[in-house]
């Protein structure tokens, strides 16, 4: 088979073997199936007996800090490898104007609030793990367990000077668009 012939079978359109439209319409019917009138009404306060559940059982003692006031270019909720990772190009970038907003006591996301034992990550740590290169860790095992993720985290957060730029412990509870000063306007749990 000459180079004419390959380049013209790739270019043919494969023909397709379903209708897209009524699998459009199957996934909204799936979608609205999920939806609830009552939005985020759903979601009820921990109250009561069960209020410990709530707390952060990772902290020795709540931060105290006045309320903050000032302007930044780039906020990040959460500290979890997104977060870190966010950060972390920012800081590549030259960009050290950020604010990342962590309801946990530390970095590390999903790994600092499950620490169960036996927990461990079903991907392979080289592909898991961001910014391996750049920080040079090597994880020790093929499908890394929580401990050492969280770990990472650390060394990601040590790395970049992620903790001067975190409010940790501290919960996002709204963000509002002001259309004059075109900018968003974040609250939090400590007043922010």
């Amino acid at each position: 088979m000459d180079k004419t012939n390959i380049d013209s079978k790739h270019n043919q359109q494969e023909e397709i073997t379903f209708n897209p439209d009524a699998l459009a319409e199957k996934y909204l019917l799936e979608r609205d199936k999920r939806l609830r009138q009552d939005a985020n009404d759903q979601y009820l306060e921990v109250k009561g007996d069960f209020s410990y559940f709530a707390e952060d059982p990772y902290i020795d003692e709540e931060i105290e800090r006045s309320p903050l006031e000032d302007e930044v270019e780039v906020v990040i909720v959460g500290g979890g490898f997104g977060g870190m990772l966010a950060a972390a190009r920012l800081r590549e970038a030259g960009i050290d104007d950020f604010r990342i907003i962590e309801k946990g006591g530390d970095f590390g996301g999903t790994w600092y609030w499950n620490r169960y034992p036996g927990a461990s990550c079903d991907i392979e740590s080289y592909i898991y793990f961001p910014l391996l290169e750049e920080t040079g860790f090597i994880p020790k095992q093929k499908y890394t367990n929580a401990q050492e993720t969280l770990d990472y985290c650390h060394v990601l957060s040590k790395k970049y000077n992620l903790y001067e730029n975190v409010c940790l412990q501290t919960e996002v509870t709204s963000t509002e668009w002001d259309e004059e000063i075109q900018r968003w306007i974040i609250h939090t749990n400590k007043q922010d």
